[in-house]
């Protein structure tokens, strides 16, 4: 399943994004999607809380505190979304997205990666 997908990224055929490939590969690995979905929400949340400590004096003892406080909220998303459909997983922030973009091609930025 993964050699294909990898195959069709490459041929151009389907698009590829973090989210996609976090649950390809979950699923290839037999792991419970609850838990999946929780282990998503913990690595996109402490990979925001650690550029906002890049980019403010927040320092890292209040950086865990804001994942120790989100804990409860990724639990509730993470069981709410074993209900959903296919249908009802979908997000929209194009503001987001085109800044993303454009921040890539900018000579001065906040993190080269």
């Amino acid at each position: 399943m993964l050699a294909d997908f990898s195959q069709a990224v490459k041929a151009e055929a389907t698009p590829c994004h973090h989210p996609i490939v976090f649950g390809m590969i979950g699923a290839a690995m037999k792991w419970p999607g609850r838990e999946m979905a929780s282990a998503y929400l913990y690595s996109t949340s402490a990979a925001l809380v650690g550029a906002a400590l890049r980019l403010m004096p927040l320092g890292q003892l209040a950086g865990q505190r804001i994942l120790w406080n989100a804990a409860p909220l990724i639990a509730t998303l993470s069981e709410e979304a074993q209900e959903k459909s296919h249908e009802d997983m979908w997000s929209f922030a194009p503001a987001l997205e085109i800044a993303s973009m454009r921040h890539a091609t900018l000579e001065a930025r906040l993190f080269r990666s």
